[in-house]
């Protein structure tokens, strides 16, 4: 199974949101697109940061493209992640993968690899007790609508 990366793409972007100009996030990082920090070294670096819903010239915007440039490398960051954290990462159903994949690109594998109760009931598809794991923790009260999403997702795996 292979995560579908047009799908988890309307899936992130419902969750994290698609900002076209450079903003700051909640961690007062350079940010655009979709969630996507950017970096001194992407082509954006150099794009005035603005309020996250100013209204901004299409010059200091990026392009749908580019935004979808830009989440394919950042999804791929998260899918590698994901294959380092799950060692039965491919035999994993495409539905877990797409609610790892989706909290790897908010938390970064580190971030992911610290969910060790999460972790074990992925690796034994008890996806009962991932849901439950996934409330119990930091990132859930940060985030509680993400989180509860996700959660309903993982149950809906456990009655398939």
């Amino acid at each position: 199974m292979t995560v579908d990366v047009a799908k988890v793409y309307e899936e992130i972007s419902a969750d994290e949101g698609k900002i076209l100009h450079k903003y700051l996030c909640s961690e007062s990082h350079p940010t655009i697109g979709i969630g996507h920090k950017v970096l001194n070294t992407d082509a954006e670096a150099d794009l005035p940061v603005h309020e996250v819903h100013e209204e901004v010239s299409a010059e200091e915007c990026i392009s749908e493209a580019r935004c979808y440039e830009l989440f394919q490398q950042d999804v791929q960051i998260a899918i590698d992640g994901c294959r380092r954290v799950y060692p039965t990462w491919e035999e994993l159903p495409q539905e877990a993968q797409h609610i790892l994949v989706n909290m790897c690109f908010q938390l970064g594998p580190s971030g992911l690899g610290k969910f060790k109760n999460m972790n074990a009931a992925v690796e034994g598809q008890e996806w009962s007790i991932m849901a439950e794991q996934m409330l119990d923790s930091r990132w859930a009260r940060q985030t509680p609508n993400r989180a509860e999403r996700l959660k309903e997702r993982a149950l809906s795996l456990a009655s398939a």
